[in-house]
């Protein structure tokens, strides 16, 4: 849930994002653009918004650009339970966002393929360099490899069925909150700048 203003104006002015910036200026032949041109190539373009997205989620900075609604006692019984939903959504949003990704647009393979070898490495350098479990027993030492090769992989497999399940959840409850979002608007429960930061 990002705000497109808060986007395109990051995009244009926050050096993090300066080559996001730099290949909309070179599309269009131009060296400057105004935010709005900016939002459109965000619409049109989403791979853009991707990679904005990705660079927050490395930074640790999040995509969620919603602000806690406050329920006032005024408010009608709808839009009570609108905001406290979206409010709802929101923290679940935020707690579910390393999932907000595909599995396959993730580290999984480089750091679990990374543990694989550092098991790998460490049973190697314990008995080839201190012991002759090489010469002895070759089988539980080649054995073991193969071990956390399989382990590796039955990992990583789990791992991306787990993140597959969080992605699915992720992506039903933003729909579900934006579809909140349009309707509070459209029955003017609260606006535009109540509700992104």
């Amino acid at each position: 849930m990002v705000n497109l203003d808060k986007v395109s104006n990051q995009i244009k002015t926050d050096g993090l994002f300066s080559y996001i910036y730099d290949e909309m200026c070179e599309k269009e032949n131009t060296k400057e653009l105004d935010q709005d041109r900016i939002k459109e190539y965000l619409l049109k373009e989403p791979q853009h918004l991707d990679e904005y997205k990705r660079l927050n989620k490395e930074v640790e900075i999040s995509n969620i650009h919603l602000k806690e609604l406050e329920v006032l006692d005024q408010d009608s019984d709808d839009a009570k339970e609108t905001k406290e939903k979206i409010n709802k959504n929101a923290d679940k949003l935020r707690a579910l966002e390393k999932y907000s990704l595909k599995s396959e647009d993730s580290a999984y393979p480089i750091w679990i393929g990374s543990l694989a070898v550092f098991g790998i490495f460490t049973i190697h350098n314990f008995f080839g360099l201190f012991t002759d479990v090489y010469h002895s027993m070759p089988i539980l030492i080649y054995g073991s490899y193969l071990f956390i090769i399989i382990y590796a992989y039955y990992f990583y497999k789990k791992t991306l069925k787990k993140h597959d399940t969080q992605y699915k959840k992720y992506q039903n409850i933003l729909k579900e909150t934006e579809e909140l979002v349009t309707y509070g608007l459209n029955k003017g429960y609260f606006s535009k700048y109540d509700i992104y930061d």
